[in-house]
């Protein structure tokens, strides 16, 4: 197209694709934000956090909510940030353990969640 952008990269055709596809390692948590979407979570293990990118009213965050609930778990999303300012939401995260990670995976994959674990 004259007057255009450019070439379109081939990480953003690959990323526009309704194949699956995986996540490439980043180097800091609001990297994550970019490779993420409203079926798609990222699980790390290191950390025990669990990444996902949804409204707290969305399918993720309900999923969780209720595995946790019916554990009878304490629990607390935190919406994280783009920038230092807070003015552009990035990622919401939760901490879990082993045992709510297994429970709350296999609840978002049952709902069709593609999850994805480093």
């Amino acid at each position: 197209m004259p007057g255009g952008v450019g070439p379109v990269s081939q990480t953003t055709v690959l990323a526009c694709t309704r194949q699956d596809r995986a996540i490439p390692s980043v180097q800091n948590a609001n990297e994550i934000f970019y490779h993420l979407d409203s079926r798609r979570v990222l699980f790390d293990r290191g950390n025990g956090f669990l990444y996902f990118v949804n409204s707290s009213d969305g399918l993720i965050a309900g999923m969780i909510r209720a595995a946790l609930t019916g554990m009878q778990c304490t629990f607390e999303i935190e919406q994280m940030h783009l920038d230092r300012h807070r003015f552009f939401t990035g990622a919401r995260r939760i901490r879990l353990t082993a045992h709510q990670a297994d429970t709350v995976l296999v609840a978002l994959r049952v709902a069709g969640v593609r999850t994805a674990i480093y």
